[in-house]
């Protein structure tokens, strides 16, 4: 029914009334109804003028007028038009409006709840309603939660609805919409779990800087994520502390501002292709870290660094854990004189778990972590995920395991080789959260096991139940959630990848292994209080970590109805069908590829590139008679082989993928097809890897081929079988360059990339070495040829 110019008119001078009427909880009369139909369709835009206002509450907040203005901004990118951001006291005559908040923020809200219009009682901290109800047929949308984070939700909830999509690393508006409804919606969300966030380990992520925090803790907020967990290894710079007296040494190198440890870092004096990406050249961490020349300098620099990150994080509602890893490693300046101490990591020097030494200084660091960082808000540290390494067999460590052998029933029989080190980890982080609650009894505090799942029983039983547990999953591809079973009354945190150390150069696309592994499903199952991803890159890794965010609010998400909805958004629905085909093509070879990369592809863990190098087998080819060992270069050949027809399948396979994206390009939106141009990119960057990879698997059987020929004194076979090698090993070298190339226009202006590209170039020398190695072999061959014809 339409309301009348004068019915609209009353309905406006009561509301008048109404605003100027006692506050809620005195005599009030409100004239509101839920479903008075509009004279015409309600606008929030048209034609790119305002046609609605956005209403905050008499008493917002700073971070409430923030989210107000954050709905401005946006609407204006999407439609063009600026909403007016207006009291409650003080409403346009005749608009229609945007109410933001719940009833304790907005008297709108408020009165819309009192009369059954909206319903905000009974929602789960952060979850929020979006409703459009009536004011005598003035449209009003209710856009609020119970609490702050709850309204700010609810905002990016509306302006994803209104078609725009937040990613992990930017914003898109596929379409401009300069006549914008004002959506009929009728829509309550709530989070499954509690806490739902991103890891972030500075000391991978070492080039990342105050900036590139913000904009990651902006995201973080628009996906609805809650918790950016800031890892660090013992002995980075952000905490100082001293062991009898002695300053624990920061464990990072100069070239990163001591950020980064040892063979993670390094300058771009060693780029061959794509040095002007990296301008001014040399230095390449942190700006805030750029000055720093002692190890001092750092650690001052990093207590400011990471005090801002924290307080940044709090303005926008992300919470932030600090954690430490990874007992019992320590810095090696601390090791006392005598203690045997092995395997040198990112994190120091691994030192027996007994050795009294080991807890004082994990105490030391732990209370300086606390103490220097007070207002974060959880505090955990991580047992060792190499503790295979560290042997048990001296009597410190053996008395302990002696005294705790009732816990050995908690812990996995299907690997007894590890039960002392499991067994030793439990027991030392439960006498090191004692120690720290004891000093600091209102410290929230958390373990963390690196795919040590088989822990947490053993961990539940020891320590008190407010301390937190977590367990990285996703190792090797199977599912590791089962082990959160049986768990209840503590806060328990799965911890998927969303990139691995190990694969970070393509585009990683992992819903098919969270399907797998029950990430999403066996976190709900088992009323998991969290779901945080490790992030060690952010370009790149938008897919994933949609997923995850996504997933933290719908337990019910699989990877092809998610695929549905993010490509639709994204792209639009002309080209679904076959972008829907190439991404599950995409899955699959994440699946191919062991879901944690072929053996570590590349790696920033090293700095280096791992099966990326260029190398041949090392023989002494100048002596009157090469010795070899036929059966180990048989089998070597056998092995080169099946690896040069694997990365060629991967090719292909890929090849197939990007065909469908190129055909899909033109039928995208036109806003959306510079991220599409970006993901054929990665596609286009990793075929050239896969390629580079068969070629020099070529080249090794053709060498190894060569020798055998040599052997048997078949040196014609032998120089057709080099001549074949050079030719592959040329392909792979022409490769190599290629992909760094291929970088190059996106490493200008992103750092994720620029960083890939710097640790890519680690891999080129190899190339040219074995080149000029397979030519000195040459050479020699074609002597011993010639000087037998002679």
């Amino acid at each position: 029914m339409r309301c009348s110019l004068v019915a609209i008119s009353v309905g406006l001078a009561c509301w008048a009334w109404w605003a100027a009427a006692p506050a809620p909880g005195q005599q009030t009369r409100t004239l509101l109804s839920a479903a008075a139909p509009a004279a015409a369709e309600p606008m929030l835009a048209k034609g790119g003028q305002a046609q609605a206002a956005i209403v905050v509450g008499p008493d917002a907040s700073p971070l409430a007028r923030w989210v107000a203005s954050e709905l401005q901004a946006h609407l204006k990118r999407l439609s063009g038009a600026e909403l007016p951001v207006v009291p409650d006291a003080d409403l346009p005559v005749a608009t229609p409006l945007v109410v933001l908040g719940g009833p304790k923020a907005n008297p709108l809200a408020a009165i819309a709840e009192e009369k059954g219009f909206v319903r905000f009682a009974d929602l789960k901290p952060d979850g929020f309603v979006l409703k459009r109800i009536y004011l005598e047929g003035r449209p009003v949308l209710v856009v609020g939660g119970n609490d702050e984070s709850g309204t700010m939700y609810a905002v990016y909830e509306l302006l994803e609805r209104l078609g725009i999509v937040f990613q992990l690393t930017n914003d898109i508006i596929p379409q401009q919409r300069p006549d914008l409804p004002l959506p009929a919606l009728d829509v309550r969300m709530e989070p499954v779990f509690k806490y739902r966030g991103m890891h972030c380990w500075h000391q991978i992520r070492w080039y990342m800087g105050l900036a590139d925090f913000r904009r990651e803790i902006d995201q973080l907020a628009k996906l609805k994520m809650n918790v950016l967990q800031f890892y660090m290894g013992m002995g980075a710079p952000y905490v100082a502390f001293s062991y009898k007296g002695k300053p624990a040494e920061v464990f990072g190198v100069k070239a990163s501002g001591f950020v980064a440890w040892p063979g993670a870092s390094g300058t771009a004096n060693s780029v061959v292709v794509g040095r002007e990406c990296f301008r001014p050249a040399g230095y390449m961490g942190p700006p805030e870290f750029a000055k720093v020349q002692t190890p001092q300098d750092a650690q001052r620099a990093a207590r400011e660094f990471l005090r801002e990150v924290i307080r940044y994080a709090h303005s926008r509602n992300v919470k932030v854990w600090l954690a430490m890893g990874e007992m019992p490693w320590v810095p090696p300046n601390l090791v006392p004189a005598g203690v045997k101490s092995w395997f040198p990591f990112y994190c120091g020097i691994a030192i027996p778990h007994g050795e009294p030494a080991m807890l004082d200084i994990w105490e030391a660091a732990v209370q300086s972590m606390i103490e220097t960082y007070p207002e974060a808000d959880r505090f955990w540290v991580a047992t060792g995920e190499e503790s295979a390494m560290v042997a048990t067999d001296d009597p410190q460590t053996q008395a302990l395991v002696k005294e705790h052998q009732a816990l050995r029933a908690l812990l996995p029989e299907n690997a007894p080789a590890w039960t002392d080190n499991n067994l030793v980890d439990v027991v030392l982080a439960d006498k090191l959260v004692r120690r720290i609650k004891a000093r600091h009894p209102t410290a929230k505090l958390g373990v963390e096991l690196v795919f040590r799942g088989g822990q947490l029983r053993a961990l539940d039983a020891v320590l008190p139940k407010d301390v937190a547990l977590m367990n990285m999953v996703n190792w090797p591809g199977e599912t590791a959630m089962s082990d959160f079973d049986k768990i209840q009354g503590r806060d328990l945190v799965a911890w998927p990848r969303i990139t691995d150390d190990g694969c970070e150069l393509n585009i990683q696309l992992n819903a098919r292994m969270y399907d797998h592994d029950q990430t999403i499903t066996g976190a709900a199952r088992y009323r998991l209080a969290g779901v945080l991803g490790q992030l060690n890159k952010a370009r790149g890794a938008e897919q994933s970590a949609q997923y995850i965010a996504e997933g933290a609010w719908n337990a019910d998400i699989h990877c092809e109805s998610f695929y549905r909805r993010y490509l639709g958004r994204l792209y639009g629905p002309d080209a679904l069908d076959p972008l829907l085909k190439a991404f599950l093509l995409l899955e699959e070879n994440e699946k191919a590829l062991g879901w944690r990369g072929r053996r570590g592809l590349f790696s920033t863990w090293s700095a280096g590139c791992a099966r990326l190098h260029a190398s041949l087998r090392s023989v002494n080819f100048k002596e009157a008679k090469i010795r070899v060992n036929r059966a180990e270069l048989e089998k070597a050949i056998q092995a080169a082989e099946a690896e040069r027809a694997f990365w060629e399948g991967r090719a292909a396979h890929c090849g197939r993928a990007l065909e469908l994206l190129r055909q899909s390009r033109p039928k995208v939106y036109d806003g959306s097809r510079a991220e599409l141009d970006y993901v054929i990119y990665k596609t286009e960057n990793f075929i050239t890897v896969f390629q580079k990879l068969a070629a020099a698997d070529q080249a090794r059987a053709a060498f190894d081929r060569a020798l055998l020929a040599w052997d048997d004194g078949k040196m014609d076979e032998a120089g057709k079988h080099l001549e074949q090698c050079r030719v592959a090993l040329d392909r792979a070298g022409r490769l190599v360059r290629q992909a760094a190339e291929q970088m190059i226009p996106y490493a200008r202006i992103d750092p994720t990339e620029r960083h890939i590209l710097w640790i890519f170039n680690k891999a080129i020398p190899s190339h040219d070495a074995a080149q000029r190695y397979l030519a000195d072999v040459i050479a020699v061959h074609k002597a011993k040829i010639e000087g037998a014809e002679l």
